[in-house]
């Protein structure tokens, strides 16, 4: 596979159609979507990847940092300020994370929190409706650039709801006008015990750790690694993330997986691994 995305090929293929559109036609057609998943699938990854096998920008907004233009905060236009520096016409996909902290309908009294998630969800909408933005710029003013080259991925973990459908957005509460302009979800699943054992196998992580000790047994490594995952997959909340903490954990004590006492360590050019 040309993108190194490991388990979540049926959606990377239907992902990679929208973003080879959305380049071909210079931008003239914007696919825009919803990704949903469990945390540590892979959608942040899977679209950091494509963007850059598509040589497009990239850039990712955290949506429950969001708060409502004209309150104290992060607003969506400081968040979406960096699309003025990329500049040139590239097309630029536009990752928006947490989308499902802005629904809280059912979820919580509080009014004010109600109040500002809507309205960040209403100016989403008006930024998908128009060709132009106004971002934080300079000195604290505004200023308008152009969106026809950006191409946004709303995406959420949803609860870990699986097969989520534009019916149960609606009942999450995502406005009808939102879901008229990215009419498109498409769910990542959980990874599989295959998928994790693959992504240890290719890890550049694991592979800079060996480069860095002496004495290591690299099966052995990568046997110990997916031991513990096998034996921990239905608890795994973190997904493949999990893997990059093991694998610091792994080395940094001395190849257990136990909540121990780091040993002391000096760092030099090459490490003994006991």
């Amino acid at each position: 596979m040309k993108h190194a995305i490991i388990g979540q090929d049926l959606v990377v293929e239907e992902v990679s159609k929208i973003v080879n559109i959305f380049k071909t036609s210079q931008c003239e057609i914007k696919p825009h979507f919803i990704l949903t998943g469990p945390s540590g699938s892979g959608k942040t990854h899977i679209i950091q990847n494509l963007a850059r096998e598509f040589d497009l920008g990239f850039i990712e907004v955290n949506a429950a940092q969001l708060t409502k233009e004209g309150t104290s905060g992060n607003s969506l236009s400081k968040a979406l300020s960096p699309l003025s520096q990329l500049g040139g016409g590239k097309p630029v996909i536009c990752f928006v994370d947490e989308f499902d902290k802005l629904f809280i309908s059912g979820n919580s009294n509080d009014s004010c929190a109600h109040e500002s998630t809507t309205g960040v969800q209403n100016e989403f909408l008006k930024v998908l409706e128009s060709n132009t933005a106004s971002v934080f710029g300079d000195y604290g003013k505004y200023i308008n650039i152009s969106i026809k080259n950006v191409l946004f991925v709303f995406a959420g973990a949803f609860n870990g709801e699986e097969d989520i459908t534009i019916d149960r957005l609606r009942e999450i509460g995502i406005k009808t006008e939102f879901l008229g302009r990215v009419g498109l979800v498409y769910n990542v699943q959980p990874l599989k015990l295959e998928a994790l054992y693959k992504i240890i196998d290719n890890s550049p992580l694991l592979s800079k750790y060996i480069s860095l000790f002496e004495g290591i047994d690299e099966a052995k490594a990568k046997d110990d690694l997916k031991g513990y995952i096998t034996k921990n997959y239905e608890l795994n909340t973190l997904g493949a993330r999990l893997i990059h903490t093991l694998i610091h954990q792994y080395f940094i004590k001395g190849g257990k997986l136990e909540d121990e006492e780091i040993k002391e360590m000096s760092f030099q050019r090459r490490l003994s691994f006991v």
